[in-house]
């Protein structure tokens, strides 16, 4: 097993999820990691999930697939109201084994070469790493030195410099170096952030230390005519071709 691919934030986009497998099957990846939200804000959370569990992908939990697990915490109401309203909705929309499966996902899984998780290691819970500061909090925390993460929606590399600033950059076609401790965040599948619509994936060598990004087009328009038609917040299907 020497390449890996990492996804993230499929959102309930089963389109996108489709296209990004496919691409990874295609480069040949030896194993696949997803790295939580599964679920929210997309139309097809029941089919993402059932891609994923058929697949066998090592998955971990993320704070929307918590969300629609939680199912009599109030603390659900302090959220933004259109995320209130993907919750019940995705909540309805699933049976309840696939939100028992859901609500059992690990918080990190570890292996011998790298740590997956969906935020950061930052002692509060569901903490970005965004930006040097939220970079910098992060390896403050991380005891290990290769991780990867999602939840920004964001595809950056974070880098340790020693009694420095973190180095922080959007991820190039790069080699790590041993000894260095490295925070990726690997993007989003199903609802990137970052100007760039297409759906995202890392995939990393472990033989030759290489990182690449991935950007793959998908059928925008037809995830968007699916959040249309359930009723969900128009702003979700807006965020899919604007990549923002």
């Amino acid at each position: 097993m020497t390449k890996i691919g990492f996804i993230s934030d499929i959102h309930g986009n089963v389109e996108a999820l489709q296209a990004v497998l496919a691409k990874l099957d295609q480069l040949g990846c030896d194993k696949i990691f997803s790295l939580g939200d599964i679920v929210g804000y997309g139309a097809n959370p029941s089919e993402c999930i059932k891609i994923i569990r058929e697949r066998g992908l090592p998955a971990v939990m993320g704070n929307h697939d918590e969300y629609v697990t939680l199912l009599m915490d109030p603390g659900v109401e302090k959220l933004r109201e259109e995320i209130q309203q993907a919750i019940y909705w995705t909540q309805n929309n699933l049976s309840m084994d696939e939100l028992r499966w859901l609500a059992n996902l690990p918080m990190r899984i570890e292996t011998d070469d790298f740590t997956v998780l969906h935020a950061s290691f930052h002692t509060i819970r569901w903490a970005y790493c965004l930006d040097e500061a939220t970079f910098a909090a992060n390896f403050k925390q991380q005891n290990v030195y290769l991780a990867f993460c999602g939840h920004s929606h964001s595809p950056l590399l974070g880098m340790e410099v020693p009694n420095e600033t973190p180095y922080v950059d959007y991820i190039r076609k790069t080699v790590l170096k041993p000894g260095l401790k490295y925070m990726i965040n690997v993007g989003s599948v199903g609802q990137p952030r970052d100007r760039d619509p297409r759906a995202c994936a890392v995939i990393y060598d472990l033989e030759s230390n290489e990182l690449e990004l991935l950007r793959i087009e998908y059928d925008i328009a037809a995830a968007q005519a699916k959040i249309r038609a359930a009723g969900l917040p128009e702003k979700f299907a807006i965020r899919l071709q604007e990549g923002h």
